[in-house]
């Protein structure tokens, strides 16, 4: 009898380990599917859904209006510039166009009186400035800044935000 048990044993698999594995499978299952729901909800929520309209297409058209006019001051286009370059291979011509922006519409007045003085200012820098110093995008860029930097000075009742190129062409 006591042979005959230790082979009853032997033959049959233990009841409790088959149970454990099957759990872990399961619990790993499981925390996939959450895994990959939570991501799919995730997805769906930040790159598929639509935001929610907070006005209503009225308002929205009512505020534009004013809003525009705080985001852009007053513009004043300036007759085209045609200036030498400096450049010692070949002559060279620059020919712009700039418009200004103003901080605000009491600085047009002022501007429209010193027209003169704003062109020579303008004139003289752009006639020093020589190929290298114009042909790159870093180069306009500058150029800008240093219109900027020139205008302001000279002005008294407000300030030029910006100056805007709306035609550049170097010959």
């Amino acid at each position: 009898m006591a042979a005959e048990k230790k082979t009853d044993t032997e033959e049959t698999p233990p009841e409790g380990k088959g149970k454990k594995s099957m759990g872990k499978l399961l619990f790993l299952v499981a925390a996939l599917l959450l895994l990959l729901g939570g991501g799919g909800f995730g997805a769906y929520t930040f790159y598929f859904q639509k935001p929610a309209k907070t006005e209503a297409p009225d308002e929205k058209a009512a505020a534009a209006p004013r809003d525009l006019e705080k985001l852009v001051g007053t513009m004043y286009p300036l007759e085209p510039f045609l200036v030498n370059i400096d450049d010692v291979e070949e002559t060279r011509f620059l020919k712009t166009a700039l418009t200004l922006e103003f901080d605000s519409q009491d600085v047009q007045p002022e501007i429209e009186k010193r027209l003169a003085q704003v062109r020579d200012n303008i004139l003289l820098l752009l006639s020093s400035k020589g190929f290298a110093d114009v042909r790159t995008s870093d180069g306009k860029y500058i150029l800008r800044e240093e219109i900027l930097e020139r205008l302001n000075s000279i002005l008294v009742t407000g300030q030029v935000n910006n100056v805007y190129f709306t035609e550049f062409v170097v010959q």
